[in-house]
């Protein structure tokens, strides 16, 4: 254990500190640069502003287990920075980057001023010793972020010499708590293991959602996870200020399950944690080590079993809907979001977290855990179609790739030489139900790849799009969101027919529901309101109908909201000069015709400050 005397600190004095673990400040310079290549936004309504950069700093801590970036500035509304780090051993090779989409400030808890942090993230053994790093800014509605000073956090809080022992909770539920690493001496050797560090811990019997993390802290796994989780709590507790470690529950890439938040009772009581700026409460937050955000990092295997019996566990103890969805926010945050989601599916949230690589697969850990509960599953909202499964078919020459095929879905992918004869590839589902479904597209990118490859869509429509193979790296590609029947009369195809120099990748095709939110079609309080909308669904504009029973629901508005909970339009009250059409009385309609900008896709019509809401399907 290290000392334990705390001093308070001034922002990027270059010292070493005697916390709970030697940490250190060190301010680093801060300059515009040019970028040669600036990211996308991970956001559409992102736009790049500027860059800048801090650097070269050399730590003076003659250990490194973890570091972590602090800033000072302004970040409003909906604007975002990425910062993008370097490390070397010795200030002329550099390594990297990282990306860290999650620069943010305190608004979990902490105290709350100008300062703006990354992740935490972990180092092996040895440490690299110098480190820069270049921030890019992103506006948002007219609101631009900014940096006025920046450096970095380096934390020694020791390598673990040990090997720790997982416990087990006796917990009341069909589905039991699962065994985990706890807080104390054989467990990750908190520093403060059976207590909050400072305040008083909030808790809860009632659970709305699960939300799912990753911790974003490098890019390979961590060597020492014991070490990553003081980190991880020496920087939440130490720097920003909080009661705590922020999330409930950690996991590592070998299956262990980590506590996280203290909690006085962990197998009855869940503690509130500080994972989810405005969603914390009634909200457990769990987090798996490493940055999936990376092209070729995915979730190791035995992280998988561990991770649905957590979730399965608290499912079944707060009787939780895999495939529900319900209210959840602080006020003026509110969202209708499904019940197991990520990090970056709440509305207010700026985020890539989960990551590229581990978000997508949200709708299978829904699928399990219902399968699991329920004995027999749920209706499936994600299918996969690979091009080792039967549903793939080609056509014309494709060659097994050999190019890091660790990095491919499955371990293996097909390649073609774009032009000459006709060559393509199709992916054909087989789908249970008709509906909109969020496609996506999974390849290995690489500068030999064709920069203009074209897909046909093949659902309710006949969509062509255009999509690079060059950048993103190995991970799954949005294409879009287009209707499908049900059955297998619908496919995406990718075709080599185009002017385009360099090869065409075929791997494999995601198809997930937009219907995840499972928002229900019927009035949860029919006695006080009907809501009703014809025609559904419908391609240019609805008709909601609205019946007000026993005289309440006087003039209501309505509220209509995206999957991810965002509320996409409002319309005035019914009855009021400016609701067209008018409506004389409580009892009446209003046409709804979307934005322009909106797309195809399920929405939530809801009667605003009622239970009463209905499902729409929009088909541009």
């Amino acid at each position: 254990m290290r000392m334990t005397i705390v001093f308070a600190f001034v922002l990027f004095t270059s010292i070493v500190y005697a916390t709970i673990y030697p940490m250190e400040y060190v301010r680093a310079e801060l300059q515009e640069i040019v970028p040669n290549n600036v990211p996308e936004p991970i956001k559409s309504y992102l736009h790049f502003e500027r860059a800048l950069a801090i650097g070269p700093v050399c730590t003076g801590l003659d250990d490194l287990t973890g570091f972590a970036l602090l800033l000072e500035g302004e970040l409003p509304g909906k604007s975002s920075i990425l910062a993008e780090i370097y490390w070397s051993p010795d200030g002329e090779q550099w390594l990297g980057p990282i990306h860290d989409w999650e620069i943010e400030p305190n608004e979990d808890e902490g105290p709350i001023d100008e300062r703006l942090y990354s992740n935490v993230f972990y180092t092996d053994r040895p440490a690299a010793k110098y480190y820069r790093a270049n921030f890019y800014l992103y506006s948002a509605g007219g609101t631009s972020p900014e940096i006025r000073a920046a450096g970095f956090v380096f934390m020694d809080c020791g390598w673990t010499d040990y090997d720790v022992v997982p416990v087990t909770a006796i917990s009341t539920t069909d589905w039991p708590m699962p065994t985990y690493v706890n807080r104390g001496p054989s467990g990750w050797n908190c520093a403060v293991p059976d207590t909050f560090n400072t305040g008083t811990p909030t808790y809860y019997t009632t659970i709305t959602h699960v939300t799912i993390h990753h911790t974003a802290g490098a890019t390979t796994t961590p060597s020492d996870p014991c070490a990553q989780m003081r980190n991880i709590w020496s920087y939440h507790v130490l720097t920003r200020g909080w009661s705590d470690i922020g999330y409930n529950f950690i996991l590592d890439h070998l299956g262990n399950i980590y506590q996280g938040r203290y909690s006085a009772d962990l197998a009855n009581l869940d503690v509130r944690a500080a994972h989810c700026s405005y969603h914390n409460a009634n909200v457990m937050g769990f987090s798996v080590m490493g940055n999936f955000d990376v092209a070729g990092v995915f979730i190791h295997e035995p992280t998988w079993p561990a991770l649905y019996d957590l979730i399965t566990w608290k499912c079944s103890q707060r009787d939780i809907d895999p495939y529900g969805t319900e209210w959840n926010g602080d006020p003026g945050y509110e969202d209708y979001a499904p019940c197991i989601l990520g990090h970056k599916d709440w509305s207010s949230a700026a985020t890539a977290c989960p990551g590229m690589n581990f978000h997508p697969t949200i709708p299978t850990i829904r699928d399990t855990i219902a399968a699991r509960l329920s004995g027999t599953g749920g209706e499936t909202d994600s299918f996969i179609v690979d091009n080792g499964d039967p549903g793939f078919g080609d056509w014309g020459t494709w060659i097994e790739g050999t190019y890091a095929p660790e990095l491919a879905w499955d371990l293996d992918y097909q390649y073609c030489t774009a032009g000459g004869a006709e060559e393509w590839a199709r992916w054909t589902p087989t789908l249970p139900y008709a509906d909109t479904f969020d496609v996506y597209i999974f390849w290995i990118a690489g500068s030999n790849r064709t920069d203009n490859v074209m897909f046909n869509i093949v659902g309710g429509a006949n969509d062509t799009i255009f999509l690079s193979q060059q950048g993103s790296g190995a991970a799954w590609h949005h294409a879009g969101r287009f209707w499908f029947e049900s059955g297998d009369g619908g496919y995406v195809q990718v075709s080599d027919q185009f002017d385009d120099a360099g090869v065409v990748i075929a791997d494999a095709v995601m198809w997930i529901s937009s219907t995840i939110m499972s928002a229900p079609d019927f009035v949860r309080n029919p006695t006080a309101i009907t809501l009703s909308a014809y025609p559904n669904p419908f391609n240019s504009s609805v008709t909601i109908t609205l019946i007000c029973h026993s005289g309440e629901g006087r003039n209501p508005e309505i509220e209509i909201f995206d999957i991810n909970g965002r509320m996409v339009a409002q319309i005035p009250a019914i009855g009021s000069e400016s609701a067209k059409p008018l409506s004389t009385n409580a009892s009446g309609a209003c046409r709804w015709q979307p934005d322009a900008a909106l797309g195809s896709g399920v929405y939530l019509v809801r009667v605003k400050g009622t239970n009463a809401s209905a499902k729409v399907i929009y088909m541009k």
